[in-house]
């Protein structure tokens, strides 16, 4: 049956109608039958889960939570304490940007099919029809996992779909978007922006779109105009907010503004929690999320550290959707998405120490310049003047051999070069009250949310 005429009501399914105190028994009965799977299930959690309280206002508060390298060492090929099922039946994915000992997420046949929900979910309330023509833009190989999923949903809901990925040149797209008339584009954010300015720059004007569906990184509000004004796009959304670590665990729809999501709360327990207190947040504070999969049978997630801030919102959208409202405030973690490449703290510092510059503290920035991404390192070093071109080049050189996705993106121009500053020993800004050096600035500008 076609996923688009699966639809249930005035919404996409029946679940995004229901009143608060139902969706309330439903979303703790899945949270109680999932945490008692995955104590009988998975040989990490036997104890683990030990404080669980079924009866209280936040079941999980006793439970610990599970950070993303701990997570990473749970699984294969380090170990299978976190697998339930067989050796070999499942599918090896990788997040973005990932170098050394690889960060592998697994997905199951069945789980992979599981997604077409909350992707239907996600698409139809950010306004797709059967009678669009869809360029898909999101990336594919290197374990990356997006585009299968996407474009599974995307032939299952009838579409007239255009698997391009993110390799694909743009001058090809745009010439078989002028042969079909492709009416709508998705992608991941920085490979949209390219091929659509690259499209542009070739034919000025020559092509005009509907819809536009971003994924994997910001979307700014000043790329949106510029995509309205040269394409004359409507729609400008996010139908799915996630991690291949987790699930989908929100979605925008056609009354969203930019950063602000619908809770896949049937699909996912979410809890934002004070970063410092452990707290739980009231509406309106802004602190970390953790989310718990229902769905995620073959290695069970339980209060998953997803590494971004958010805050509950108090008012219920105009578009009549009863699943709550969240609004994502950026990284909450030492690492920086510069394109689609998650450059980690720990790896620029690595990459200085290998240098073997007389170098000490270092700080990582994300600026936003002519509508693109662009990484600054600071270093502060030791030494002649003389010499401090040779270590910039040194430290330049390793970061970006680090960093493949980052020197890929670079080469092809979706996002500008690294920039290096050096700077003498107590010249990178501390923080005035407590004297820590700020690590990791994302800047703020450009429209970012």
């Amino acid at each position: 049956m076609c996923l688009y005429h699966h639809r249930s009501g005035p919404f996409y399914d029946k679940w995004e109608a229901l009143g608060e105190e139902k969706r309330k028994k439903i979303i703790s009965g899945n949270l109680d039958e999932y945490v008692r799977f995955a104590a009988r299930s998975a040989p990490f959690y036997k104890k683990r889960l030990a404080d669980y309280d079924r009866n209280s206002r936040f079941p999980l508060a006793g439970v610990p939570v599970l950070a993303p390298a701990r997570f990473r060492a749970l699984l294969p090929p380090l170990s299978r304490a976190l697998v339930t099922g067989g050796e070999t039946a499942y599918n090896v994915f990788q997040s973005g940007g990932t170098t050394g000992s690889p960060k592998t997420t697994l997905f199951s046949n069945a789980e992979l099919e599981q997604l077409t929900l909350p992707n239907a979910r996600g698409f139809y309330a950010c306004g797709l029809d059967p009678s669009d023509r869809v360029a898909d833009l999101f990336a594919v190989g290197g374990l990356y996992m997006t585009f299968l999923h996407v474009n599974r949903m995307l032939q299952q809901y009838g579409c007239m779909n255009f698997p391009f990925s993110n390799h694909t040149p743009s001058d090809f797209v745009g010439a078989v978007a002028k042969l079909f008339k492709i009416n709508c584009v998705a992608g991941i954010s920085s490979v949209v922006l390219s091929a659509l300015r690259n499209i542009d720059a070739a034919r000025p004007g020559a092509l005009k779109l509907k819809k536009i569906y971003y994924g994997g990184e910001h979307l700014y509000e000043s790329d949106k105009d510029e995509l309205r004004g040269k394409f004359g796009a409507g729609i400008i959304l996010a139908p799915g907010y996630g991690t291949v670590d987790t699930w989908y665990i929100g979605y925008q729809c056609l009354q969203c503004p930019t950063g602000i999501f619908h809770a896949h709360d049937d699909q996912c327990y979410i809890e934002i929690m004070d970063k410092e207190t452990g707290k739980h947040c009231a509406s309106g504070e802004t602190g970390m999320l953790y989310a718990t999969p229902f769905l995620r049978r073959l290695t069970p997630i339980v209060r998953y550290g997803v590494g971004d801030r958010a805050r509950w919102l108090k008012d219920k959208c105009a578009c009549g959707r009863t699943t709550p409202l969240f609004e994502l405030q950026g990284r909450g973690d030492d690492i920086l998405r510069i394109g689609f490449d998650s450059v980690d703290y720990g790896c620029v510092q690595a990459a200085v120490a290998r240098a073997k510059g007389p170098t000490g503290a270092v700080q990582m920035e994300k600026k936003r310049e002519k509508g693109k991404d662009r990484l600054v390192v600071r270093v502060e070093a030791d030494g002649a003047v003389s010499r401090r071109g040779e270590l910039r080049a040194a430290i330049e050189r390793e970061i970006v051999r680090d960093r493949p996705t980052l020197s890929k993106s670079i080469a092809e121009h979706t996002v500008l070069p690294l920039r290096l500053e050096l700077l003498g020993r107590g010249e990178i800004p501390r923080n005035p009250r407590t004297g820590k050096l700020s690590r990791v600035i994302q800047q703020v500008g450009e429209g970012n949310r």
